[in-house]
This record gives C-alpha cells, structure tokens and sequence, in this order.
C-alpha cells in the first residue's frame, strides 16, 4: 500500500510571480501585518475582495502581499502580509494616482472598483496594522564590541549630513545557506509568537532572542527558520518571532528540539545567566515580562 504525500500549500502560489520578484519575510526591509475579523456571513465576499486587491498590489511591483488565515485562533480572522524594501516604498503606496493601502483593508479603489463592495465584509474597528522592522545588531543597545571596534561594521550610513540606521533585511540574521531559509511566501505554517521584553533589560533580551534563533535555525535547516522583527509604531520592547515551518507538523520536530538537551540544543542557552551581575543576575525568564507572550498559528490562504 502506498501513500502520497500532499505539498503544503504556501503564500507564493498567491502571487503569481517569479521567486526572484517576490519580496517576502526574509528579503524585505519592512513587513506591515494587517488584521482584519471578516464580518459573519461575509466570508467567501471578503475572501474574493482580498484576492483581487493583493492581486493587484502585487501587479504594481512595488510590494508583495499575501494573505494567511488563522489556524488556531479566532474563526475568519485573516493576515495580510505587506512586504517591502523600506518605509519609502511605503509612501510609494500612499502616493496620490497610486495603490493606496490606508483606504479599507488595502483600498477600494485599487482596480476601480466600488467602495460599496468593501462596506460591511469586515467587522468596524477590528482591522489593525503593525509595522515591524527585521531586528539588526545595534538596535536598542545591542551594538556588539566587534561593531565597537570596527567602523566598517557599524549599522549607520550619512544621509544628507545625518546618521541613519541601515536596516538589513532577516536573512542578515542568520548563517544559514539560501536554499535551507522558509521564509513567508515558501512556508506551509507559520507561527507567529510576540514577545514582551522588559525595559530594564532590553539590551540583553535582544541578544539573547538572537542567539536562540539562529540555534533553533542551525539545528532545522530546510524544517523551520526563526526570524526576528522589532515592532514599529507600537508597544515599546515588543518583538516578533516569525517561526517559518515547512508543515504544521514540524511543530513536533520544534517540540523534540526543546527536549534535547545537547550542549547544542537551544536548552544550553536557556539555562545561561543572561543578565549581568551589575542588575542583579538572572537567566532569560527575568527579561520577559509575565504573561507577556503569545504564539498564533497562520495558514497561508489557498487560492487553487
């Protein structure tokens, strides 16, 4: 008897474009998550509205969207991922003659298309936006001796007479090989998990969060990559964990992960005194705050 094994479905079958113009979690330099609740009896009508306006924000070039439901979580409750190359790119959208996305959802005027299409499929004050930055050392006090040491290393460029941080995109983050990296248009699941760090110990909350993505990335290569955002415009000191995974069901390799306890394995890191003995001591559970953690599960939506 034979079984077959069923491809997951991923974000870059939405787009319909070539992998090397897919702007996606690891590539971009800015990421907008756009929630929105779909209004009860509304599905299939938002469903199809969404499809045709990040079809037509994908066709203009200037950003990729794609759109994920949650697995877990409330029921139609949709993400739209915006990604791209920086904050101009941003403006680029908002431009008058362009694809404006602070309009509706992303718009409902993108293709011309009657606003009255887009009233009522979302439920009024549930659509929320956050704007996330790819974490860079030298962020938040997490410039590193070597960057110390060397000015070629350092994050800021001059920009008409001015510093201005050089934000790289997440793949920067990790030593892993391209063709081992998930990102957010070749996933099949992500999880979506944010972080509340405590202000006393940003600096050393940053670091650690980076160390225990790249070791959870080393250790899943071609499985699960972790990338790490820094929220934009929002709550201080709250970063996102964007854990990209082949399948829903390497949450159990994730899982066996946790368990190891290798000297590689990331349960070495957690076991480290993070914080430095001038405040006090203390390994990583001392700079989150309590209860300040949640994980969400998202499916990419299947357009076949």
């Amino acid at each position: 008897m034979t079984s077959t094994i069923t491809r997951p479905v991923t974000a870059a079958q939405q787009t319909g474009l070539p992998a090397d113009r897919i702007l996606h979690s690891a590539n971009a330099g800015v990421l907008v998550e756009r929630v929105a609740q779909v209004a009860a009896g509304r599905g299939s009508d938002a469903r199809a509205a969404l499809r045709d306006m990040v079809s037509a924000v994908n066709e203009a070039g200037v950003a990729t969207a794609m759109v994920f439901e949650e697995t877990f979580g409330t029921r139609d409750r949709i993400h739209v991922l915006l990604h791209l190359r920086s904050l101009s790119d941003y403006d680029a959208l908002l431009a008058p003659g362009g694809h404006d996305v602070s309009n509706g959802l992303f718009g409902a005027t993108v293709s011309g298309r009657d606003r009255a299409r887009w009233d009522g499929l979302f439920v009024p004050g549930e659509v929320r936006d956050t704007a996330l930055l790819p974490h860079r050392f030298g962020m938040f006090g997490t410039a590193t001796e070597a960057m110390a040491a060397d000015p070629r290393m350092s994050p800021l460029v001059e920009r008409d007479g001015l510093p201005v941080f050089d934000v790289q995109p997440a793949v920067a983050q990790t030593t892993v090989p391209a063709d081992q990296i998930l990102d957010s248009s070749t996933a099949g699941a992500l999880m979506w998990r944010h972080v509340q760090f405590d202000y006393r110990y940003r600096a050393e909350a940053r670091v650690f969060a980076r160390t225990i993505a790249e070791t959870m990335n080393l250790n899943m290569r071609g499985h699960a990559t972790v990338l790490l955002y820094e929220e934009l415009f929002g709550t201080m000191d709250r970063v996102h964990f964007l854990v990209h995974m082949r399948s829903l069901d390497v949450m159990y390799e994730l899982m066996g992960l946790d368990a190891r306890t290798d000297p590689d394995a990331p349960r070495a890191s957690f076991l480290k005194d993070w914080v430095s003995l001038e405040k006090g001591g203390g390994t990583w559970e001392q700079m989150i705050v309590q209860g300040g953690t949640r994980d969400c599960a998202l499916s990419p939506q299947n357009w076949a």
